[in-house]
């Protein structure tokens, strides 16, 4: 995979779309200072989703977009697409070419595509990811990326070892996964609450759907013997509209017979228009022929008068035609003659052209004879003319050779100074580094014993850091504990607000009228809410009271009667069920008689339930015809004893929920839990928010805790950093004093190495210089030699330059002639091609005089024959004007005979249009029989349909569906009692919600299937622990191998770049490989091991140069993009990087933005960037290889 093409418009300040074609290999980008090459690399980085401006060099995306200059408008849009070759399908999209394109516009809409279609970035990224050339990859180095890789922090500076290693995709997904954990653990909580709050709701929703169930059998026995009565009704009366439609039909008989009738002597006289009809035709047709006949008679006597004149002008022409066939025949003869005159003289012209001609050839052969000899003679002279330039050319190598081996001695006898005063120099360097050894051993002895020290005093602050970091762990347990408790009693807190807000627990009618008023202020005028929303209860109350309060806790209360039966109404009309109204003028207030209050004050632990509750005193008649009457008590015990005291006349209600009922009945059970209901609800939320301002202060308590541990542990950490700086230092010294003593011991080695070389170059320096004197004598003599050879050839050159003026002379006194017999020959030539065309002029008039006078003898021929065909045309006109006139005859006969049939048919049409008229009359009479029965039947319709409407009013049922229903009624006043006990037996019943067994088959639906989903949420939460355990085994494991391997690659490059010295990666924690920090030693050679901040600028580029090509090493990019990072190195760190960077070429695609020329020199491919209009950015390309191979080829 590689770069093929990267296609910039509109980007910066490249107005203009360009395109810059990529090969494998390495391609330069040069250009001056401010010109725009480095927004080619920006443009790749923003292609591949770059979405920070400032790493873009700009303040917000929209300055990506060329702003325009003096001569130029802004463009409201940029444009990159790159092209990379995907034939080894290295990213997991089956195409051989991938095109990335993003496009950004003024608006600041933003729009990426995939080989065209649209796409997101997610998409992009995770294409990219692991292939290096991801965000935080490594294919897009500029100056500041280089130093940002030795500046930012150690645990920033792995996210670049984790793109190498190939683990962002695990530690994408595996972050994904721990959100979705989160959120799994989250909806677990959430799902718990509302199942615990479900669970509360069922039984008293079972209850109320049982008696909803009785109410809707009784309610079903009423309608089908109500709606029966109906349907005993509509069938009576559809008795009599059957027999009204049995006469209806046998009157519509007789008036179908008399219409019938009527139309059939309507069809009569329909008939006799037809004929009439028909009569008119005819007798049109018979006139039109009597006249086209007579018309035709007209036509006849013309034609016959036409034929006699064209037979008269038939004659005249034969006699013309004669005469002009004898005047052509003279012409013809003597256009011949003319022609036999000219055929005599175009043969003596070509008798005097061919002797002309033959002469010409013959000087013309002489004249070519004499040129070739003149040109033999001109190449004679050329060729020692060339010989002389060859010539001068020997000589002047030989003189170079000569001032060459004149240089070369000099160099010679300076370079033995040179050599000499080197080897005394260096025999003092070595007696010096003997010196320095010594020296260097004394001061390593000392730093050791200083290490020692060091070493202990760490222990001890490592022990003491031990103890404050396990206190700080349990602080921080704890801190997660009370966050867990707080986050866990928020999220309830949430899920009893939203059921509150939503009115959780409620019928849905309710919840429909309460949404309506919400929604409409209108309808809602007046209204306060539902009676739990209107009362305060005290803690441990809750249930006693929701239990006496019964179906009444979900009445809603009003000012006014009028305002109930608005609210009843709009129920009706939007069909949202039955509710309970409380209007606060018409509910009138219970009492308890002076008695019975007497006997409850004897009672202990007994209260009314009225007294119990805080109530706005408006509310005060409506609670109290509630409660008044209904006592709490603390156990069914003392209800017992109560409810006895009171002969079972009122309402008692345990804390628990069990009831006495008035009467004696007993409801209780343990499926009512202190928490349930809606009241309880109401208390638990309170209970809630003491208990989270509780949580709260504890949390800021042991907040306070940790933070004093964690000051002493960062003030005893110092004092550990100091020691630790401290021993690195000393580390460093001390690896710098051991690398100073190898490095004195191989300077010593070195130095006595150079010894002996020096030695040998002298010896060397003096042979050489002995040599190249010989060989200055020899080319001396070789130079004299030659200039002698080119002095002869000279004279020679001038000998056959004089014979060859005396020659051309000749040669151009024989052309003069020449060029006289060409004109004479071109003269006769002319005179022959003008005979020629006259000649061609003659035949073609003899051609068409022939042909002529053959027309005109046709044309006689034909005129006779015309003669023959008009006498005939003559006489068939004559025959035919005979017939016309006897047909005329016979139609004027045949109109007299059609007159007469007319007036038979009109006597026709007078009789049945009387018969007619009789017939309607007697229709007139069944007509107003019809109407009498349509009315009465129409009046039964009308009392049919009022039972209809009544039944679709009162039931909601059409006919049809009441059928259904249908059963045998054999006695009329049974049934009314029937109806009469049902409806006695469902007042009884008293409040029902109808919505209940809708509500509990919800709530019991809703609670299975969050009993699911909980389990469902367990699997998935195992499932993701498991998951995110496996990819972090698999990213430690790859993350561990692939950094030992990038870590022997940085010091081998490290020290092949700078020529020696070392350099290592270091994990700051080892136990912790996917968190850990990744720390950079360097040490260039010949300094002492220190910090990468002390480093030179150069040797900091150097240093990150060496560890990009290590990471390139063990994962090549597909592409790499340097820009300028090598602008920081000296020359000869260049080149050597330059050398470095063509190996690396052979697995990897580079494209380098340089100003150096030691990076230039290794691309293939140059493009320039220049900026001939101001503030415009335009390229040019330069293939260097092409220019190489052609170099070599001349």
């Amino acid at each position: 995979m590689y770069l093929k093409r990267l296609e910039i418009q509109g980007f910066k300040s490249f107005a203009d779309k360009i395109e810059m074609q990529y090969e494998n290999g390495i391609t330069g980008v040069v250009g001056p200072n401010g010109s725009g090459k480095s927004n080619i690399s920006d443009s790749i980085r923003w292609v591949l989703g770059e979405q920070s401006p400032k790493s873009l060099r700009g303040s917000k995306m929209e300055d990506v977009i060329f702003a325009g200059t003096a001569s130029r408008r802004p463009v409201g849009m940029a444009e990159v697409s790159i092209t990379l070759d995907n034939a080894s399908r290295k990213m997991p999209i089956d195409y051989g070419e991938i095109t990335i394109t993003r496009r950004v516009y003024r608006s600041g809409e933003s729009e990426y595509y995939l080989n065209k279609s649209a796409c997101r970035l997610k998409d992009i990224r995770e294409l990219l990811m692991d292939t290096g050339i991801g965000k935080e990859g490594y294919s897009i180095i500029g100056q500041g990326k280089i130093d940002e890789i030795l500046s930012s922090k150690a645990e920033d500076r792995r996210l670049i070892f984790e793109e190498a290693a190939g683990i962002i995709k695990y530690k994408t997904r595996r972050d994904e996964a721990e959100k979705k954990l989160t959120s799994t653990k989250d909806n677990l909580l959430r799902v718990a609450d509302i199942l615990h709050e479900l669970e509360n709701q069922l039984e008293p929703l079972r209850r109320q759907s049982v008696k909803a169930k009785k109410y809707q059998e009784l309610k079903g026995k009423l309608l089908t013997l109500e709606v029966n009565l109906f349907i005993r009704e509509i069938d009576k009366i559809e008795v009599e509209l059957n027999n009204i439609n049995n006469q209806l039909k046998k009157v519509t008989e007789s008036l179908e017979e008399g219409r019938l009738e009527k139309q059939r002597h309507a069809e009569g006289i329909e008939n006799i228009k037809q004929q009439l009809n028909q009569w008119d035709i005819e007798y049109s047709q018979l006139q039109g022929a009597f006249h086209q006949t007579e018309n035709e008679m007209k036509q006849k006597e013309g034609d016959l008068q036409l034929f006699k004149e064209k037979l008269s002008n038939n004659d005249e022409n034969v006699k013309r035609l004669k005469d002009e066939i004898r005047q052509a025949e003279e012409n013809h003869q003597e256009v011949k003659f003319q022609l036999e005159e000219k055929l005599i003289l175009l043969e003596e012209i070509c008798q005097q052209l061919n002797e002309l001609q033959r002469g010409l050839t013959i000087k013309l052969e002489d004249y070519e004879a004499k040129a070739i000899k003149n040109s033999e003679k001109e190449r004679e002279m050329e060729d020692s003319k060339s010989y002389i330039i060859d010539t001068l050319n020997r000589i002047s190598d030989k003189k170079s050779e000569l001032n060459s081996l004149k240089t070369l001695l000099q160099t010679m006898e300076d370079r033995l100074l040179q050599v000499e005063g080197e080897n005394d120099t260096n025999i003092q360097k070595l007696r010096e580094n003997q010196d320095e050894i010594v020296i260097l051993d004394d001061e390593h002895r000392q730093l050791s014993e200083e290490m020692k020290l060091i070493l202990h005093q760490e222990e001890t602050h490592k022990e003491e850091l031990k103890t404050l970091d396990d206190e700080i762990t349990e602080g921080y347990k704890g801190l997660e504990a009370l966050k867990n408790k707080m986050n866990h009693l928020q999220s309830r807190k949430n899920v009893l607000e939203e059921m509150e807000k939503e009115h959780e627990g409620f019928n849905k009618s309710v919840k429909n009228i309460l949404q309506a008023c919400k929604e409409n202020p209108s309808l809602g005028r007046g209204v306060h809410g539902v009676v739990a929303d209107l009362i305060k209860v005290p803690k441990g109350y809750e249930t006693a009271i929701e239990i006496a309060l019964g179906p009444a806790i979900q009445n809603i209360v009003c000012d006014k009667d009028e305002e109930a039966k608005r609210l009843i109404l709009h129920m009706k009309n939007k069909n949202l069920g039955r509710i309970t109204i409380l209007p606060i003028n018409t509910i009138q207030s219970r009492s308890i008689t002076s008695d019975e209050l007497s006997i409850i004050d004897q009672l202990s632990n007994v209260k009314i339930a009225f007294d119990i509750v805080d109530i706005d005193p408006k509310f005060k008649k409506i609670f109290s015809s509630l409660l008044s009457r209904v006592l709490v008590v603390p156990n069914i015990e003392a209800g017992v004893e109560a409810a006895k005291k009171l002969n079972y006349r009122f309402k008692i209600v345990t804390l628990d929920g069990d009831v006495l009922n008035i009467g004696g009945s007993l409801t209780g059970g343990s499926s009512i839990k202190n928490t349930s209901g809606i009241l309880g609800r109401k208390r638990e939320l309170e209970d809630l928010l003491e208990d989270i301002n509780l949580a709260a202060n504890s949390y800021n308590k042991k907040n306070q805790e940790v933070h004093t541990l964690k000051d002493n542990r960062e003030f005893i950490s110092e004092n550990l950093s100091g020691l630790n700086l401290r021993r690195q230092d000393a580390r460093i010294k001390e690896a710098t004093l051991i690398n100073q003593i190898q490095q004195a011991k191989k300077e010593k080695d070195s130095l006595e190495g150079v010894n002996k070389q020096l030695l040998a170059e002298i010896i060397q320096l003096k042979k050489v210089k002995e040599e190249s004197y010989s060989k200055l004598q020899l080319r001396e003599k070789e130079i004299q030699e030659l200039e002698v050879k080119i002095s002869n050839t000279k004279d020679s050159i001038n000998s056959i330059h004089d014979l060859l003026q005396l020659e051309k002379t000749k040669l151009e006194e024989l052309n003069s002639e020449i060029t006289g017999e060409k004109v004479k020959v071109a003269s006769i030539e002319g005179k022959k091609q003008s005979i020629l065309q006259e000649i061609e002029y003659l035949q073609q008039t003899i051609q068409k005089n022939e042909g002529t006078i053959l027309n005109k003898q046709m044309e006689v021929v034909d005129t006779n024959q015309r003669f023959i065909d008009l006498t005939h045309q003559l006489k068939s006109s004559e025959q035919q004007l005979e017939m016309l006139t006897q047909r005329a005859s016979i139609l004027d006969q045949q109109l007299n005979e059609k007159k007469d049939k007319k007036n038979t048919i009109l006597e026709a049409e007078a009789k049945i249009h009387s018969e007619i008229t009789s017939f309607e009359e007697d229709l007139a009479k069944l007509q107003e029989d019809f109407h009498k029965l349509e009315l009465k039947r129409t009046k039964l319709d009308m009392q049919q349909q009022s039972y209809y409407n009544r039944l679709w009013e009162e039931y909601e049922l059409t006919y049809q569906s009441a059928v259904e229903m249908k059963i045998e009624i054999e006695d009329i006043s049974q049934s009314n009692k029937d109806i009469k006990n049902y409806k006695d037996e469902i007042k009884a019943l008293g409040s029902v919600n109808i919505d209940s067994i809708e509500e509990y088959d919800r709530v019991k639906e809703r609670f299975e299937f969050l009993r699911k989903q909980q389990e469902d949420l367990l699997q998935a939460q195992d499932s993701l622990n498991e998951i995110i355990k496996d990819m972090e085994k698999t990213m430690e494991k790859q993350f561990t191998q692939q950094f030992q391997i990038i870590k022997e690659n940085f010091n081998t490059v490290f020290t092949k770049l700078f020529g020696g010295g070392r350099a290592d990666l270091v994990l700051e924690e080892e136990g912790n490989v996917l968190k850990s920090g990744v720390e950079i030693i360097a040490q260039p050679p010949g300094k002492k091991l220190q910090n990468l901040s002390l480093l030179s600028g150069g040797e900091r580029a150097l240093t990150a140069i060496s560890l990009l090509f290590a990471i390139l090493l063990v994962k090549p990019s597909p592409f790499c993009i340097l820009d300028e990072i090598e602008a920081a190195l000296d020359d000869s760190n260049v080149h050597r990087f330059a050398a470095f960077l063509k190996e690396l070429s052979e697995t990897t695609q580079f494209i380098i933005v340089t100003h150096r020329k030691g990076t230039m020199e290794i691309a293939d491919v140059l493009y320039g960037v220049t900026m001939e209009e101001e503030g415009v950015s335009k390229l040019v390309s330069v293939k260097l290889m092409d220019q190489e191979e052609d170099e070599m080829a001349s």
